[in-house]
């Protein structure tokens, strides 16, 4: 009897391409690595978390220092001190008992790029216990997740931002999900929010399906995170006053496009970064002209954001209640489509933020895969979206004018549209997929 293709070893060509691909990842790690620290300036965000650590280790305002290119911090205080360790003095303060910046980047380039590549496998892991360990399967349903948002995974990594953290902790919240560790998946989402605050939203998910021990899980990550660890290192009126700040100078602004305004030409100002969020691309729309484009948007530009993302919001919630005994397949890809409304809900969605979309891509391929015992692609009626998304994401990272006017005008927006209507629309109407025989348990239906 012959041997499905997908449990065959990789063939020569597929060896080589592996091969050629760690070579292409070890030394873009390395170009970060010199663009980061060894230039005349330092090309990376993670200034920005380093200082603010070291503003934390040295007791002052981590959301008043700003790094060397005049960048504000503007996440939960949790994060800056979890990252004590890798704390950056500001120049002309003492380096006594802190790392060299290089060495602090590098960690943090190699944190970033395994948790990528570790949560592409604990997704495969959950959804596909079947596919032997080393045979095509096996590879092509770890690889090919990366390859569609490898744009958004190396924009964060040469950046030196979080979001691969954050797919990793939403990979991590979903095995545990998949594996009956309810009230431990709620601890992995809490983390997530912690870290970047948009994905506190995924707490829908939980509360859509009715798990009330993930829920308590959520609610006691939270309290450690927000509360316990901060209280630690400010007293009890100094965590709250730094969570004040950050609702003040960061939420606020962002939200409503009112208060303070310190970080309006770093981060909330319309016309301050690149942006595929629905309030971005319609401001652009009706303000075409760049040059001439204002900074802030009217409230009919909002309430146009708000309501697009809302409208898709119930529907993602609507398919997850009807759908809460599925299996594990068809739960990653409403987990994921949360993610996709999270992404373009956030008034400020960069382009390294497509990094978080590996658990949506994760999603429909590993659903596909799981049709198709024993084959190591899923079919075009599941592939589609992912080359729709992943051109339409990663044509925006390309320099030059064309692809400023096509992420300017929502190509990324788009193309996220339709990954996410796809992927609902393939739970919506199709038979929940089951696990193999031997696999984790389903996902159970909150009581």
């Amino acid at each position: 009897m012959p041997v499905p293709p997908g449990n065959e070893p990789p063939r020569r060509w597929e060896r080589v391409a592996l091969v050629a691909a760690a070579v292409v990842v070890l030394a873009f790690l390395a170009l970060t690595e010199v663009r980061s620290c060894f230039l005349k300036q330092r090309h990376t965000d993670f200034t920005v978390y380093a200082r603010a650590a070291w503003a934390a280790r040295a007791g002052h305002d981590l959301y008043a220092v700003a790094d060397d290119h005049g960048w504000h911090y503007c996440y939960p205080p949790a994060f800056a001190l979890l990252l004590a360790p890798l704390a950056d003095p500001p120049p002309g303060f003492p380096r006594d008992g802190y790392p060299p910046f290089w060495l602090a980047v590098a960690v943090w380039i190699v944190v970033s790029t395994l948790a990528a590549v570790w949560a592409a496998h604990v997704l495969a892991r959950a959804i596909l216990p079947d596919a032997a360990r080393g045979t095509r399967r096996w590879w092509y349903a770890r690889t090919v997740p990366l390859i569609v948002c490898a744009g958004g995974i190396g924009f964060t990594v040469s950046h030196g931002q979080v979001n691969t953290a954050v797919a990793a902790l939403i990979a991590g919240a979903f095995a545990a999900q998949a594996a009956g560790r309810r009230v431990g998946s709620g601890g992995w989402l809490a983390a997530a929010a912690v870290l970047k605050v948009t994905p506190a939203l995924l707490a829908v998910y939980p509360l859509a399906r009715g798990d009330r021990r993930a829920l308590a899980g959520l609610a006691a990550g939270a309290a450690v995170l927000l509360l316990v660890l901060p209280a630690a290192f400010f007293g009890a009126g100094g965590a709250v006053a730094e969570h004040r700040k950050l609702f003040d100078q960061v939420i606020t602004p962002g939200t409503t496009g009112s208060g303070d305004q310190t970080r309006g030409r770093e981060l909330t100002h319309l016309t301050a970064t690149d942006s595929s969020s629905f309030q971005v691309v319609i401001h652009n729309w009706r303000n075409p002209d760049r040059w001439a484009r204002p900074a802030g948007a009217p409230a009919s530009t909002r309430l146009m954001h708000w309501a697009l993302s809302g409208a898709m919001l119930a529907a993602t919630v609507t398919v997850i209640r009807r759908r809460r005994g599925a299996g594990p397949a068809d739960q990653l890809v409403l987990l994921g489509s949360l993610v996709l409304v999270m992404l373009l809900m956030s008034p400020v969605s960069h382009n390294h933020h497509f990094a978080m979309a590996l658990p949506a891509v994760c999603g429909l391929w590993l659903r596909g895969l799981a049709a198709r015992p024993g084959q190591a692609f899923p079919g075009w009626r599941a592939a589609w979206p992912l080359v729709v998304w992943g051109a339409g994401t990663g044509l925006l990272l390309l320099p030059g004018e064309p692809s400023l006017r096509l992420r300017e005008f929502g190509l990324g927006t788009a193309a996220t549209v339709v990954l996410w209507g796809a992927g609902l629309a393939a739970v919506w109407r199709e038979p929940a997929v089951a696990a193999p025989p031997g696999g984790p348990v389903s996902l159970p239906r909150a009581a």
